[in-house]
């Protein structure tokens, strides 16, 4: 039982890790130019599954920080968002680095 957990978890790590090299250079467009809203919501979903990893967190932070001020409502029910599915596994704010 314990080498089957160990596998799981293993790839669980390998999965975030294609995760992160999937979504690095969609963030790095998305915050060099100004999207749609519909835009920026269809990433922050797909980052918000992710966004238990700490990596994917970075990037949704950075995303967040980016569009905070562009479309603040938006951001604020993605922040409420990851609160309510990541809870016991910290706090977010945007603020944070």
């Amino acid at each position: 039982m314990d080498e089957r957990i160990y596998q799981i978890t293993g790839r669980i790590v390998e999965i975030h890790q294609k995760a992160y090299e999937i979504y690095l250079p969609l963030v790095e467009d998305v915050c060099s130019r100004t999207v749609s809203e519909d835009e920026l919501s269809h990433l922050l979903d797909y980052l918000l599954d992710f966004a238990c990893d700490e990596k994917i967190l970075e990037l949704y932070k950075r995303v967040c920080r980016r569009y905070l001020y562009i479309y603040p409502g938006c951001i604020k029910l993605y922040i409420e968002a990851y609160r309510e599915m990541w809870e016991d596994e910290g706090s977010y704010s945007v603020e944070d680095s």
